[in-house]
């Protein structure tokens, strides 16, 4: 984890240096006065330290300043930094490392895994390599759930919901053990820093990203109810996307790595659909919105500080019921699809009490797609 202070001033040096470089390559534009005033523009544009304590950052460029022993963003051989080729060789080394991790030798195989990223993409992937590194081709089967960005878990649980019911079914006429669903997340949002682009939407992004990993299992409860790992049961998921936003997010693979363009106007059009989406997704599961809103625990992705706010705002919501999304934002930075499994895991580390409690969680993405899902947790 490094501190928000240390990686905005390593984006300020970083982008002095893509300046400099670029200047040196396009001789008549030697006067480009942005190489002086990057420092201003991170401070007005980028995520407060305030919002974001600390991000995850796995390239280990991040954590220094000699510019000659950078390993991804030297500048050696362009000013606009690594390729998508060279950006790529990182995010299957960093993968690679994190399979072994979640997976020692003397992990059992599951029935499945679906592994989810936006941020890399490797065939074959660092999931079908450990399960034939571990003899596991004949046990468990590998689904990719890719470039979908933020709101890619919610997809990811009800993958896992219907690997699960048509495993049921098949019980019906043969013995099996119950089934288990592996989710892995492994988002390297670092590798994908946009140095030959100082605008203040890149700025935005840049500040708020960060690498997040994490794994986490479906299985099937006693009751045959789909339940997340051992502390929450799925009552119902929906998606939707939202009128009139194709251009608000989007997520494009480029020669310098993939580029994400974000909108000012996504705050103001999540909240204008999120009470009707929340309406549909609580009469899913046969319950009243407004009957549980005042003491659910909500799980919002923090898609951004503004977002987290009007959303509080909107739904009347207490500090405490929206304190696990802040928390996770403030501690680990926006880390796409990875963030709200976070949430989850801190929502279940903190119970106030052993009673069951309903979690909201939604989720965004390009589109924009509202993603959520409703859980009660198991006492």
């Amino acid at each position: 984890m490094l501190s928000q202070e240390s990686t905005l001033q390593w984006l300020v040096d970083a982008h002095t240096r893509a300046e400099s470089s670029r200047a040196q390559s396009m001789p008549g534009q030697r006067n480009n006065p942005l190489d002086r005033e990057y420092s201003v523009l991170f401070q007005r544009y980028a995520c407060s330290p305030k919002r974001i304590s600390t991000r995850g950052v796995e390239v280990e460029d991040f954590t220094h300043s000699e510019w000659n022993k950078m390993e991804l963003f030297s500048f050696n051989k362009n000013w606009q930094g690594p390729t998508m080729t060279e950006r790529t060789r990182t995010f299957q080394k960093i993968g690679r490392r994190i399979f072994k991790k979640m997976y020692p030798e003397t992990s059992n195989p599951p029935d499945h895994i679906i592994h989810v990223t936006c941020t890399g993409y490797v065939s074959p992937s660092c999931a079908q390599e450990l399960v034939i590194r571990n003899h596991w081709y004949e046990k468990t089967v590998v689904t990719h759930a890719y470039h979908m960005g933020c709101y890619a878990s919610v997809p990811a649980v009800r993958m896992a919901e219907g690997f699960l019911t048509n495993s049921r079914s098949k019980r019906a006429t043969a013995s099996k053990q119950n089934t288990r669903v592996d989710i892995i997340h492994t988002e390297v949002c670092s590798i994908h820093v946009q140095l030959g682009d100082p605008s203040p939407e890149q700025i935005v992004v840049q500040s708020l990203f960060a690498d997040g990993f994490i794994k986490y299992s479906a299985v099937t409860h006693t009751n045959n109810n789909f339940r997340i790992g051992t502390g929450l049961k799925l009552m119902a998921t929906h998606e939707q996307l939202i009128p009139d936003s194709l251009e608000a997010i989007s997520w494009e693979c480029s020669e310098w790595g993939m580029k994400m363009g974000l909108s000012r106007e996504v705050p103001n059009k999540i909240t204008t659909s999120l009470l009707p989406f929340l309406m549909e997704l609580c009469n899913r599961a046969g319950v009243s919105f407004e009957r549980i809103r005042p003491e659910a625990i909500f799980a919002v992705h923090p898609g951004g500080p503004r977002i987290i706010d009007q959303i509080q705002t909107l739904l009347h919501l207490s500090d405490e019921q929206m304190e696990n999304s802040k928390s996770i934002l403030r501690v680990h930075g926006n880390m796409s699809s990875a963030t709200l499994p976070h949430i989850w895991e801190s929502i279940l580390n903190n119970l106030p009490s052993p009673n069951s409690k309903y979690i909201l969680s939604l989720a965004f993405g390009p589109g924009i797609c509202i993603s959520g899902a409703l859980f009660k947790t198991i006492p």
